[in-house]
């Protein structure tokens, strides 16, 4: 039970590829499954709430080819339902719910793993979710991920698990445009991802790495974990250089690492993370965090949290950048999370 308890605090990879799906249909080499989560979150900063509550709902369709190929489907929606008092349109509908598609994408695979197209996943969320084992709101804020090593549309991605070792690659395409002049132009949003992780046996070791490239910003990733009993350890570093803005295409050094550690005491996950991150030598990311969850089930977990921020009130946290009253505030978070 320990074992299975601190598999799921660690591991939010099994719960997004469907580890707790519910089988749907399976009938000659056709399968269709379903799986999520429903999450009430409330997040307090300075005595004031936020409603950080989300519904994801993922179908996976998978149809075997021949006995060395098959094909797959999947889809994964969000649904943010804070609608800041109720306020609502002329249709009835409240305002403030907001569904967004995560992921939606169609792939080949076999023995050599799966390649896929659409809104997919880059190959750097694999290294950060070392670090990302909280239940709630907090942690992982260092790691900064560009988008081609994120999620996101246009990306032509291939992942692979050879015995102990775990291979992802990624190319997202420019999107393209019509120019004034009538011809074909791109925003410049093309770049790529790769990773590798490699589990040194039964040692309880992990280490990964990762590299990615999107127009001029450019980052790489180090991580490792170490699991021993019921205590997991792991550890994040990136470093490279990312994009001013949105508006601003120039690039500034950004540096981070985050350290992580699980604790499992019979059905209660302890967790804590340190997160630091310096924008041109500035501080912009400093943090501690402490994380309870009990799992009433392996399926339905209960967890409160609490965020120190070390960032004060007109920090510098990158050039021209000052922090404000808000951005030094701490965070309490409080939640209930059902996976299906």
């Amino acid at each position: 039970m320990k074992k299975t308890l601190i598999a799921l605090a660690v591991s939010t990879v099994a719960i997004a590829s469907g580890a707790q799906a519910a089988e749907l249909y399976n009938q000659d080499g056709t399968s269709l499954d379903i799986g999520g989560r429903i999450e009430g979150r409330l997040s307090l900063k300075d005595g004031k709430g936020d409603d950080a509550s989300r519904v994801r709902v993922h179908i996976a369709g998978k149809t075997a080819i021949n006995d060395s190929l098959y094909g797959l489907g999947f889809y994964e929606a969000e649904l943010k339902t804070n609608d800041d008092g109720g306020f609502y349109g002329d249709d009835g509908e409240s305002e403030g719910t907001d569904i967004t598609t995560r992921l939606a994408y169609a792939g080949l695979g076999g023995n050599f793993g799966l390649v896929s197209y659409g809104k997919t996943e880059g190959s750097l969320g694999v290294i950060t979710d070392f670090t990302d084992i909280f239940s709630g709101i907090a942690g992982n804020t260092a790691a900064d991920k560009l988008k081609v090593a994120d999620r996101t549309d246009n990306m032509l991605a291939y992942k692979g698990q050879f015995d102990d070792l775990a291979l992802r690659g990624s190319y997202r395409f420019a999107d393209r445009d019509n120019g004034a002049s009538g011809d074909y132009n791109d925003n410049d949003q093309d770049g790529y991802s790769l990773s590798a992780i490699y589990a040194f046996g039964d040692t309880g070791f992990t280490a990964g790495a990762g590299y990615a490239e999107q127009d001029e910003a450019n980052e790489y990733m180090l991580a490792a974990s170490y699991t021993i009993a019921d205590f997991y350890f792991a550890g994040v570093f990136t470093d490279g250089e990312k994009q001013a803005s949105a508006t601003d295409n120039s690039t500034q050094d950004y540096t981070g690492y985050e350290l992580a550690a699980a604790y499992t005491l019979g059905q209660t996950v302890f967790t804590a993370a340190y997160n630091n991150a310096e924008n041109e030598n500035d501080t912009a990311v400093d943090n501690l965090a402490f994380e309870t969850a009990y799992f009433f089930k392996p399926n339905f977990r209960a967890w409160v949290s609490y965020n120190f921020n070390m960032i004060d009130e007109g920090d510098t946290t990158a050039p021209g950048t000052t922090a404000s009253k808000a951005d030094s505030e701490d965070e309490v978070g409080l939640g209930l999370r059902y996976d299906f």
